[in-house]
């Protein structure tokens, strides 16, 4: 704060000392109200106002040229980019920044450590130490400060200008921008992603809250199994004879873990139901493994137990008993929420207490 008073302080002086100056070569003893008001005091703010300009302009100057200097040379740094080009980080990774460096969040999530002053150039303010980068903003790094950037998402696109540092990141990631490890799901996943039980809807984003559809699970399913071959016609109208779940929905249909949806149909583009992924995994334990499931859990204490379909009960107290569903608690309410489209975060946690339980 006494560093931005001291510029304030001197345009102030300045426009005093200009003030005194024309008084005296006004010429006149007495200064009129007019004079001062439409001359003498427009001309004195705009002669302190220049010199004011002037001044902080050649501060910064000096400022820059000593930054650039820094970066051209990489500081203390052992590597050194010269523009902010997009280039990808691993989860965990430790960027170490110098003075005069820049950097930029394109995608993913990272926090920001720092030993002075940060600056976000895009919103104008310093940035906190201990706090999350923004997206799209650019930050530089001040006069005698280290700053650390770490990845906090399986992955993250970062522009970098200057001199930095790295400290090794995790060897094992996912490639996802939009999975932080700040996320509930991030562990689970991570598993998913490790075991290859499904991966994300495009290269770099797995999209946790889309829904999962009944083709996507069973395919899972069907990888667990180790993908047998499944031979014959389709059971269902609506499941075409060359397409990439095919054979998954043809093996489940084989093995009693699916029956459809009614009137001959699979529905595979369906978003499937929370109660529904709880039954196909009931009936691959069941039917496919020939578990005995032994007494399910008592599911009394759900509020919303009137809403799970019948055919859905033993499939359901047998996945809260196993750990693979736990409830959902709005407020103080306990549900089971059976008939909510089940989302892809929520299919990876059941699925990974699935295999580490079940399995």
């Amino acid at each position: 704060m006494k560093k931005c008073l001291r510029p304030l302080g001197l345009v102030l002086i300045f426009a005093l000392l200009t003030a005194g100056t024309y008084a005296a070569l006004s010429g006149d003893s007495v200064i009129s109200l007019r004079y001062l008001r439409d001359t003498f005091f427009p001309k004195a703010v705009q002669a302190g106002e220049t010199a004011a300009n002037y001044a902080l302009q050649e501060t910064y100057d000096s400022a820059k040229a000593q930054l650039d200097a820094v970066r051209q040379t990489g500081g203390n740094s052992d590597q050194s980019s010269d523009t902010l080009r997009r280039r990808e980080w691993p989860d965990g990774q430790i960027i170490t920044l110098s003075t005069g460096s820049e950097f930029l969040l394109l995608d993913g999530s990272a926090s920001l450590v720092h030993t002075g002053v940060v600056i976000d150039v895009t919103a104008g303010a310093e940035a906190g130490s201990g706090t999350a980068l923004l997206l799209n903003h650019r930050y530089l790094v001040g006069e005698n400060t280290d700053a650390a950037v770490t990845v906090r998402s399986g992955q993250a696109a970062i522009g970098i200008q200057g001199g930095y540092s790295l400290t090794a990141g995790k060897a094992e990631h996912t490639p996802f921008y939009d999975v932080g490890q700040n996320d509930w799901f991030y562990a689970p996943v991570g598993y998913a992603y490790e075991k290859g039980l499904f991966s994300g809807m495009d290269a770099n984003h797995f999209s946790p809250g889309a829904p999962m559809n009944r083709a996507m699970l069973m395919s899972v399913l069907h990888r667990l199994a180790g993908s047998p071959d499944a031979s014959g016609q389709a059971a269902f109208s609506d499941v075409p004879g060359n397409s990439w779940y095919t054979q998954p929905v043809l093996w489940g249909a084989s093995q009693g873990i699916t029956s459809g949806t009614g009137n001959g149909r699979f529905n595979p583009d369906g978003q499937v139901t929370r109660e529904q992924a709880v039954a196909m995994m009931y009936n691959y334990a069941v039917r496919y493994m020939g578990l005995n499931t032994g007494t399910g859990a008592n599911l009394s204490r759900y509020a919303d137990i009137n809403k799970l379909s019948g055919w859905a009960q033993p499939a359901m107290a047998w996945a809260v008993g196993q750990g693979i569903v736990s409830g959902v608690t709005n407020g103080n309410t306990l549900t089971l929420d059976p008939q909510r489209n089940a989302t892809r975060a929520e299919m990876a946690t059941m699925l990974r207490a699935f295999c580490e339980n079940i399995l």
